[in-house]
């Protein structure tokens, strides 16, 4: 049952009303700002799977596509860097393809790049190039120092298990990064780069031997003896000073997410490039920090991303607009922030109703999570793209 406030309940249905009887004051909902979609690598392997994606973008309307350019440590573009993705035909450029379509229309073509994670698949990589081969101490480690590099990929892992790591503690890692990004802006005209699993892969993780190094250097203490207690009041420790290096370990993984962000930004200037820079991000802003260690209010608050994509992909209407009632309270910049729905989870109406209610609390941005060429073709997203540009000029 939907339990949100009584005005927000009383406007919502008052908006329902009007769109039954097509009429509308144009004051109560912003027009929308951002149509933007995400386009998986899966869809967009060959030539006519990139002609319909921009088909269903200029029959709705779409002006931001964040379309893959890495899936699991690979290239769906020319690289020197990186392999190829493996269903990708060697002489098929997908990225090159989709800006040639959109010259001279308004959508933007913005580069979703797949950050940390770097591999799924239950067999390894058919590229001997693959970093999965080349950096042994660059994947990431967790409290009882397990590497993932060490994961027996053939085996049943859980339903949370999104994958291998690289670690965001190894230098080495994020110089990678940094060159294979330099690579794709030097080469390719894109309007926007877009991380995603710009992150740590939970809070027991990020405990890569080069990270507990430099933080021992800093503050002459094992993060690991840290966690396992026995820098504790126990041994004779204060408890001031317990609490203080709790706090400086957080802080430490914390930064190494924002150092590279900021690098990232630092690029793009020196470059002198006019490219967008977002991220999508895990909604609630506390766990997002303190959980996965992804602090990303701190980076538009210090304005070194263009904009945010909340991945509120929940089901539940409760829990769903209970995340935009914590933007709405901690964000002041709106044009900051855009609202990503799931279209994989839930019905064509739940999605509308929420389109409504969000745009009812002032939100104008608004990203759909996945395009699928399925639900293109059966009209599926049709009443979805009629609530994301309803407006009456």
């Amino acid at each position: 049952m939907i339990s949100f406030s009584n005005r927000k309940i009383k406007l919502f249905f008052i908006i329902l009303f009007f769109i039954s009887f097509n009429i509308f004051p144009k004051s109560l909902i912003p027009k929308i700002t951002d149509n933007s979609l995400w386009v998986k690598s899966t869809s967009i392997l060959d030539s006519s799977s990139v002609d319909s994606v921009y088909n269903f973008a200029v029959k709705n309307e779409v002006n931001k596509l964040f379309y893959q350019v890495r899936y699991r440590g690979d290239a769906l573009y020319n690289s020197t860097i990186v392999p190829k993705h493996e269903k990708l035909d060697s002489i098929f450029d997908p990225l090159n393809y989709i800006l040639k379509k959109v010259e001279g229309s308004d959508i933007e073509i913005h580069a979703w790049f797949n950050t940390y994670v770097i591999w799924s698949s239950d067999t390894k990589p058919i590229d001997e190039n693959h970093l999965y081969y080349n950096c042994e101490d660059c994947f990431e480690v967790d409290l009882n120092g397990k590497s993932d590099i060490s994961i027996p990929l053939h085996q049943i892992h859980s339903k949370s298990w999104e994958g291998i790591y690289l670690s965001p503690l190894n230098p080495e890692v994020n110089m990678h990064l940094l060159d294979v990004v330099n690579e794709l802006i030097s080469n390719y005209r894109i309007d926007g780069l877009h991380f995603d699993y710009l992150r740590y892969q939970d809070s027991f993780y990020g405990y890569n031997k080069l990270g507990l190094i430099e933080f021992e250097k800093k503050y002459s203490i094992n993060p690991i003896d840290l966690k396992r207690g026995i820098i504790s009041e126990r041994f004779g420790y204060s408890s001031e000073y317990v609490d203080s290096m709790e706090v400086n370990w957080e802080q430490f993984k914390i930064d190494k997410i924002t150092e590279f962000v900021r690098s990232i930004k630092y690029l793009i200037i020196n470059d002198s490039l006019n490219i967008k820079l977002s991220a999508a991000v895990k909604p609630d802003i506390l766990e997002a920090k303190y959980r996965w260690y992804q602090d990303w209010e701190s980076w538009i608050n210090e304005d070194i991303i263009d904009f945010c994509v909340v991945m509120n992909y929940y089901e539940d209407f409760n829990k769903f607009n209970s995340i935009n009632t914590i933007l709405n309270s901690r964000i002041s910049d709106k044009n900051k922030i855009s609202i990503g729905i799931s279209v994989f989870n839930q019905s064509q109406s739940m999605i509308s109703n929420k389109i409504l209610l969000t745009r009812l609390d002032g939100f104008n941005k608004f990203s759909l999570f996945p395009y699928s060429l399925d639900k293109d073709t059966t009209n599926w997203y049709d009443p979805v793209y009629r609530t994301l540009n309803f407006y009456i000029d």
